[in-house]
């Protein structure tokens, strides 16, 4: 009973998943049909897609042959240093100077690594600054302060979470599928652009695939029972201690944390009826939430030496912004002049009070009966996932037009591609859906893309989501229907 009900609930969760994905990308190409670029993109994908199921079969009975393929260590160590080099020669040849928010990140860092003092009323109300910041001026301590360092680490970053996607598919999904996920994270246009910048996504993202991949192996029923207990611990501590360094650089751990407990209590079968995996699992998240808690202690008195103020852990300037109607849920100029009238408020005036006076305000927002919802909701939900041309705008400046069109159309057919992959990846699973914590990627993408129906929507917002769809895309390459070929 237990398993049928687990059963229906997963379809439910794949359901919204593909229904999200799918309106978003339809709202963002036919709904755009006076920019025809974007359903030229599709209708690429679209042909790509189709070239590939007819060069498909000629490749995965070789890869299917143990005796005709690399091992699996040489293969990820292969795909290692071709992400790792073609990213690097990009980032080499490809330089940004920071800009707008890069820009803040970047000097941020540089004032750190000086040991000098930093911004502290800007940390004050954007707190998650000072967690990539003070990442980011380790390094420049090391080589200097160089927004070609940021762009290096990046590169690093980048390798890291390829070698999660792998690991993560190779236990999913089989060697085929680990191979095709490490390849096409490598080769991701958009990613490419970002790496030449001073941001945080990079970060923030190899450290929701860490989180994935250390209870992808505290679940893992290949080992014995003893080994697990064993491990449950230490691998539910380094969980908390991930989640609170995803939180300090952007805070979406929240949606880690609601996805993880829908899993645990709701979506794993069979497994709810097994007392063992209960107890280790009981013992995985006492560890995580405790070390979550005394690592945020510490991290709020790090905090307090920096921004010497009390910080809001509400976004509401966030939220007030995603419920404009005029500027449809992104940046307002308007809005951020209202957040810093009550930032320089000559009595009252604290990080605290205008994070507050912005929660009210979005709360006047939300009942003043001006905000066209499913407008509203439309357009952002076609911003966030209906095309993947953020690399390309942030890098507009450093770029011809002609570059820009390039890029942009070359970002959204990969972006467009690997949704076709990742909506027949998502119907698999929903045909015969595994025991397995796959389903964490569905459960986050789907926090994510409602999160930022809410709150302050942008492009690169994106970034994260992009290896949720490669790892359910990968499970499309087994269930494909393809014609039969000899394997003579």
């Amino acid at each position: 009973m237990l398993d049928r009900i687990s059963t229906t609930l997963i379809r439910i969760m794949l359901g919204i998943f593909m229904v999200l994905l799918s309106l978003g990308v339809l709202l963002g190409t036919l709904g755009k049909l006076e920019s025809p670029s974007y359903v030229l993109a599709l209708l690429m994908a679209a042909g790509l897609f189709l070239l590939g199921l007819w060069i498909w079969p000629r490749f995965r009975p070789r890869l299917s042959l143990p005796r005709r393929r690399p091992g699996v260590f040489l293969t990820g160590l292969l795909l290692a240093l071709f992400c790792f080099g073609l990213n690097l020669i990009w980032v080499l040849n490809f330089q940004l100077g920071p800009t707008v928010d890069f820009y803040t990140f970047y000097e941020t860092s540089c004032q750190m690594a000086a040991g000098e003092r930093v911004n502290w009323l800007y940390l004050g109300l954007f707190p998650h600054i000072l967690g990539y910041s003070t990442f980011l001026s380790w390094f420049f301590r090391l080589f200097g302060s160089s927004p070609q360092v940021a762009a290096l680490v990046n590169v690093g970053l980048t390798t890291l979470s390829g070698v999660c996607i792998y690991l993560l598919c190779l236990r999913w999904a089989g060697y085929p599928a680990a191979a095709f996920g490490f390849f096409f994270w490598s080769i991701c246009p958009s990613k490419l652009l970002y790496n030449s910048m001073v941001m945080s996504e990079p970060l923030y993202t190899c450290c929701i695939l860490l989180f994935l991949l250390l209870l992808s192996l505290a679940c893992d029923e290949l080992l014995s029972f003893r080994v697990r207990c064993l491990l449950a611990l230490p691998l539910g501590a380094l969980c908390g201690v991930l989640l609170l360094s995803i939180n300090v650089v952007r805070p979406v751990a929240m949606i880690l944390f609601i996805a993880f407990f829908l899993w645990l209590f709701l979506l794993r079968g069979k497994a709810m009826k097994d007392w063992k995996a209960w107890a280790l699992l009981a013992l995985f998240t006492l560890a995580m939430l405790f070390s979550y808690a005394r690592c945020s202690d510490q991290w709020r008195r790090w905090e307090y030496l920096h921004v010497y103020e009390p910080t809001s852990s509400i976004p509401a300037y966030n939220i007030y912004v995603g419920l404009n109607p005029d500027s449809m849920g992104s940046y307002s100029e308007a809005d951020m002049d209202l957040l810093w009238n009550y930032r320089y408020d000559p009595e009252k005036g604290s990080a605290v009070y205008a994070q507050e006076q912005m929660l009210q305000e979005a709360k006047k927002r939300l009942t003043s009966g001006e905000i066209n919802f499913p407008r509203l909701f439309a357009v952002k939900l076609a911003k966030l996932v209906g095309s993947d041309e953020g690399g390309a705008f942030y890098a507009q400046a450093a770029l011809s037009n002609l570059q820009f069109r390039f890029w942009s159309l070359l970002s959204n057919v990969y972006y467009y591609l690997l949704v076709i992959l990742c909506l027949i990846g998502a119907a698999a699973l929903f045909r015969r859906p595994p025991r397995s914590t796959v389903y964490m990627a569905p459960l986050y993408s789907i926090g994510l893309i409602l999160a930022h129906l809410i709150i302050e929507v942008s492009g690169r917002y994106k970034y994260s989501l992009i290896p949720m769809l490669i790892l359910i895309a990968c499970f499309s390459l087994s269930h494909l229907r393809l014609p039969r070929f000899s394997h003579r």
